[in-house]
């Protein structure tokens, strides 16, 4: 009879063991599955809705990755900035800071960093001296997401606004130092 209780015991505890060894496995699987496609929809949809607001296309490929509720209070794009501009380029990055959600969550909360700098482009009136082009948001921000069947982009909330000015000076002596680097380089192997 203590054998059997024994035997019980061990089989029951290597019974538990496997099942919440298949539990985390389950559950590992469902949160890299939602982190991927909320890190694919933040990522390329703030790629598109900057290429819209900043090249004035229409918004009708933007309700992949933002609900309608967004999409009708956005102010960047009822407001439209960069309507008077011919944008040429500008260069777009987004930093993931925080990210974590649960496989029972319908609505999370990501923290990135967005920037879009060296935006070129000319004024559609001809007068290039006199315009300058409106600086972009950038900055901390939350970006709230929503899950109805898919996750999409619920708000975007900016929390604290890069300054591009210095960022620019220090982007333009690495940019110098990389050539002057560059040339050394050349010189070396030209000797």
């Amino acid at each position: 009879m203590d054998t059997l209780l024994r035997l019980l015991s061990y089989i029951l505890t290597r019974l538990t063991l496997l099942a919440i060894i298949v539990i985390l496995i389950i559950l590992a699987i469902f949160i890299g599955y939602d982190w991927a496609n909320i890190n694919v929809i933040v990522n390329e949809g703030l790629a598109e809705r900057a290429d819209v607001i900043l090249t004035n296309q229409e918004p009708a490929d933007l309700s992949k990755f933002y609900t309608q509720n967004f999409l009708d209070r956005d102010s960047l794009l009822s407001r439209k900035p960069y309507e008077n501009y011919m944008i040429s380029g500008y260069d777009h990055r987004v930093k993931m800071k925080k990210l974590w959600v649960w496989p029972w969550q319908r609505e999370t909360s990501v923290i990135i960093e967005e920037v879009v700098t060296h935006i070129e482009g000319n004024s559609k009136n001809g007068d290039s001296n006199n315009d300058t082009i409106p600086a972009w948001e950038s900055g901390e921000k939350i970006i709230v997401m929503e899950k109805d069947g898919r996750w999409r982009i619920d708000n975007i909330i900016l929390t604290k606004p890069i300054e591009l000015e210095k960022d620019n000076q220090v982007g333009k002596q690495e940019e110098q130092l990389d050539q002057l680097q560059d040339q050394q380089q050349e010189d070396n192997s030209d000797q």
